[in-house]
This record gives C-alpha cells, sequence and structure tokens, in this order.
C-alpha cells in the first residue's frame, strides 16, 4: 500500500516537473516572439529611448568632421539631417528587418542631397571661394550620404533579422506545441489525482513556481554577466551600440516581468489549494 503511494506521488510529481519544462518553454517562445520576433517592440525600444533624436546628433557630428577634410567649417552642416528624415529611414529600416529580400532604398535621398548641396553652396558663394568644378561639391554630397546611410541602414541589424524570420516557422511550430504539451500534462495530472481540484492546484502551482524560478534565474545571470550586450561591441556608432544593448536587455527583462508573474500565479495557486483543502476536509475557509 506504501508502495502504491509512493509511485502515486512520485508520478504526479514527475507530471507536475515536466509540466513546467513545457511551460517554461511555452513562456519562453513566446516572450521571444513578442520581443525579439517583433518589428513593434524594436520601433516602441527606439521611440521610448528617444534614438532618432540622439542617432541624428551622432549622424550630423561625424557629417561635419568628415567635411572639415574639405575645408567646410562645422557650422555649415550641422544641422545637415533633421530628426523626421532620420527616424523615416530608420522606421523603414526596422519595419525591413523583418521582410524576406528586402530592398533598402533611402527615403527622399535625392531631397536631403539637394539640401546638403545648397548649405555648401551657400557657404562658397558667401565665402567667394573659387571652385575647380560642380562635379568636387557633388562628390562631397555623395560620400556624406554614404555615411548617412551608414547609420540609418546598418548591415549588422539587416543580417540578424535575415536568421531572425528563418527560424520564424520554428518558433510558431515549438510555441503552439509547448503549449499543447503543457495542457497535456494538467489533464493527465488532474486524471491521476482522481479529480481532486484543490490538488491539482497544488501540483500546479509547483509547475509554476519552477517554470517562474526558470525564467527569472536564467535572465538574470545573463544579464549580470552581460552576455548578450556583448553583440554590440564593434558598432561604430556609440547610439547604435547603445539601441542595441538596450533592445537586448528588453526583452531579458521580460523573461524575469514574465518569471514573476508565474511566481505569483503559482503562490496563489498554492494558497487556493490550502483553502480547498480545509474546506473539504474540515468544512472551513
Amino acid at each position: 500500500m506504501g508502495d502504491n503511494k509512493f509511485l502515486n506521488t512520485f508520478s504526479q510529481m514527475f507530471l507536475s516537473f515536466i509540466g513546467s519544462v513545457f511551460l517554461f518553454s511555452f513562456v519562453i517562445l513566446l516572450s521571444l516572439r513578442l520581443t525579439l520576433f517583433s518589428e513593434k517592440h524594436m520601433l516602441k525600444i527606439a521611440n521610448q529611448r528617444d534614438y532618432y533624436a540622439k542617432l541624428t546628433a551622432e549622424i550630423n557630428d561625424e557629417s561635419t568632421n568628415f567635411a572639415l577634410g574639405s575645408n567646410v567649417p562645422k557650422e555649415v552642416l550641422k544641422n545637415a539631417f533633421d530628426t523626421k528624415s532620420v527616424k523615416l529611414n530608420v522606421s523603414d529600416y526596422i519595419k525591413a528587418i523583418y521582410t524576406s529580400n528586402a530592398k533598402l532604398e533611402l527615403e527622399n535621398k535625392e531631397v536631403l542631397k539637394h539640401k546638403l548641396l545648397q548649405k555648401v553652396e551657400s557657404y562658397v558663394a558667401d565665402k567667394g571661394i573659387n571652385i575647380q568644378s560642380e562635379e568636387s561639391l557633388n562628390i562631397l554630397a555623395d560620400k556624406i550620404m554614404i555615411i548617412y546611410k551608414g547609420y540609418v541602414h546598418p548591415p549588422i541589424l539587416i543580417n540578424f533579422g535575415q536568421k531572425v524570420i528563418s527560424f520564424k516557422k520554428y518558433l510558431t511550430v515549438g510555441l503552439i506545441v509547448s503549449g499543447i504539451l503543457f495542457f497535456l500534462m494538467i489533464i493527465f495530472l488532474f486524471i491521476s489525482l482522481r479529480g481532486y481540484f484543490h490538488r491539482l492546484l497544488r501540483f500546479a502551482s509547483y509547475s509554476f513556481i519552477a517554470a517562474g524560478l526558470m525564467e527569472m534565474v536564467i535572465p538574470a545571470i545573463i544579464l549580470a554577466k552581460g552576455v548578450f550586450a556583448k553583440a554590440a561591441v564593434g558598432v561604430k556608432s556609440q547610439v547604435m551600440s547603445l539601441f542595441i544593448r538596450t533592445y537586448i536587455n528588453s526583452f531579458l527583462w521580460m523573461f524575469i516581468v514574465v518569471g514573476g508573474v508565474l511566481l505569483v500565479l503559482g503562490i496563489i495557486s498554492a494558497v487556493f489549494s490550502e483553502r480547498k483543502r480545509k474546506k473539504l476536509i474540515y468544512g472551513i475557509y
């Protein structure tokens, strides 16, 4: 009799453990789907962190430094590009990251180049500087536009996006499978508990707490060690480097928050289980 009870308890604990693994897989994949695999999340981070304004300032600074080599003072091109054009091009870029075979072209490229030429030509005319040909000004404007494109359309995230797209269908399948398997584990557990709902809540609380702890502890360790933050190493733009680190940290923090929610659900389930047990046995809450 004692052996049967032990085997029953062991099998129920085993089902609870397997359930926690499937639940952990489900919430991890769901979190990834809502962050790493979502252009909306990346756009949200860019808007929240005032990324566009900071990037515009960095582009203008880099452009003026480059123009100094052609004897064009910094004040001439200090506001060469505006935040609106940068935001438009960066937003298109972020959307293209999650699009197969995306062909990136700068929005209003000719308009932006024309504004550059106007600023330089106005400076040249005001100072009475003689230039050999208009072609030299065109070359300067073209090179500054290359700098601009390098900031608003950096290759690093496009390569990342194409890899994300290739795994997206597998993530969706994994999400569905892990969700179904967790649901089946709950059904099997309920059957093995002979329909006692308070016992189901107790064992479910084990799954919630175990999954919650896993989802909190693992990302917290990664955050503390800065493992994924190293992905931004080597990025020329300081603003882009900060954005990548913030973006990566954002979905790690989402894991921690979701893990905390599961932990709270586990505690609530345990409390309700105990209350129902006392009601069943003693007729009290």
